[in-house]
């Protein structure tokens, strides 16, 4: 999809790691997008107890930095991060990229990669608003329509969580259509979920979280046709869009009226993926339109950002909203390979 700038040096990437999948997969899914670009050199900085927050700020909790080379770009997801990330730049220097929204100043950072469901009233330049999470799923030719995944996620702040809602809803699916079903669970299904499973649908493979390595999933995403996800998982909603499938939601009631919810009718409205209750009254699944990955999308603006050290992508539009765009990537081919021209002195400067 994009041309690899060549004849430059490599970026150093520092990613901090919470610990948390989901915040740990946005990380992984940007750092694996820049380096389809640009050459990388990738450390891990893991943000356990004795790091986080306003622990990052003692005296030698930062000492592990001397041993690495100084960063060129500093990634974090998750509020534990934010001040060890801020604290490592003000020491090692590099370029600060926040995923979601921090619970700091925006101001404070050099960008910030922020889902639009989370409804900025006042979003600053510095701001990337994305469709959904980022991830490390790649957009996908190879599906095969016979295979079919259902992702499952478990209880939430957002939905009133049913065992028997969604078992009966995805025994509907399998019993109307004839794909290969295999059930994926999350960190959050609970126990009694998998029971109900083995009694009612036994025969639908169930595979857990654990049982498998991080690369699991999503090559089980890039060869399936079809995915059903339980809705309050937003995150496997859009690592099943950003393969390519159609994709299809089992609904849970919500316990309020929030940007979460708000957004799952949203992407009904918008045809991005059909509810339940509407596939049962007859609706079909539609596949999405044109090829689809935030990570990639981002990645580009962040070497923009960093190898330019300007904000020329203002300009050229790389920072709009994906859905009020025509064009994913906003001619990011084109980007790239005017990056490439830059000679290697532009590696950014680190103290």
């Amino acid at each position: 999809m994009h041309r690899r700038i060549r004849n430059q040096l490599p970026l150093t990437i520092w990613q901090f790691l919470d610990g948390r999948p989901g915040h740990e997969n946005q990380v992984k899914g940007l750092t694996e997008a820049i380096s389809r670009n640009h050459d990388v050199d990738v450390f891990d900085v893991r943000v356990r107890s004795d790091l986080s927050g306003l622990k990052s700020l003692l005296p030698g909790r930062l000492d592990f930095g001397y041993s690495l080379p100084s960063p060129d770009v500093l990634i974090g997801a998750g509020h534990s991060t934010h001040l060890p990330m801020l604290a490592s730049k003000k020491r090692f220097g590099g370029h600060t990229i926040v995923i979601m929204k921090p619970s700091l100043p925006l101001a404070l950072f050099d960008l910030c990669l922020i889902p639009a469901h989370d409804r900025l009233l006042f979003p600053a330049r510095n701001v990337i608003r994305t469709e959904g999470a980022l991830n490390r799923v790649r957009p996908s030719t190879r599906q095969n329509h016979e295979r079919g995944m259902i992702l499952i996620g478990g209880p939430s702040r957002h939905f009133h969580w049913s065992d028997s809602a969604i078992v009966n809803q995805v025994q509907a699916v399998a019993c109307n259509s004839e794909l290969r079903w295999t059930i994926a669970t999350s960190e959050r299904t609970p126990a009694s979920f998998l029971r109900l499973c083995e009694e009612t649908i036994p025969h639908i493979p169930i595979v857990s979280c654990r049982d498998c390595s991080n690369d699991w999933l999503p090559e089980q995403l890039s060869q399936s046709g079809v995915v059903w996800v339980s809705c309050d998982s937003m995150s496997m909603i859009y690592e099943a869009l950003t393969a390519g499938a159609r994709v299809g939601l089992l609904e849970l009631k919500p316990l309020f009226a929030g940007r979460i919810s708000a957004n799952i009718e949203r992407l009904a409205r918008n045809s991005l993926a059909t509810p339940w209750s509407r596939w049962i009254k007859g609706d079909s699944l539609t596949a999405f339109r044109r090829p689809f990955s935030e990570s990639d999308r981002c990645s580009v603006a962040v070497l923009d950002h960093c190898l330019s050290q300007s904000w020329a992508g203002l300009r050229q539009g790389l920072f709009t909203d994906f859905l009020n765009t025509n064009h994913l990537l906003d001619n990011s081919s084109a980007r790239l390979e005017s990056l490439a021209g830059f000679t290697n002195n532009v590696h950014v400067p680190i103290h």
